[in-house]
């Protein structure tokens, strides 16, 4: 799962869920097998998890959806190295 999960409300792009991940010896497929953990998750019903459609999945210095937000957000979680960006509703 997620090791952080923010919600920003009223982006230009709507609600989006931020969430941060520390993928130690980082691979595509690490990557993949937490993001795919987080799906499982959400999709269980009565979990609370929410799962959206994404905008961005990658490394953290890469993200081009919003970067200033993310960047402040990282802060929060400096040990985190990849980011999942989703748009909820």
């Amino acid at each position: 799962m997620a090791d952080h999960v923010f919600r920003l409300k009223d982006t230009p792009l709507g609600t989006l869920l931020v969430k941060f991940y520390q993928i130690e010896l980082y691979s595509p497929e690490a990557f993949e097998r937490a993001v795919g953990r987080d799906f499982l998750t959400a999709t269980v019903p009565g979990s609370g998890v929410m799962w959206g459609s994404r905008l961005y999945q990658g490394e953290v210095d890469s993200a081009a959806v919003l970067p200033e937000a993310i960047f402040n957000l990282h802060l929060r979680c400096p040990h985190c190295n990849y980011v999942r960006i989703e748009r909820v509703g």
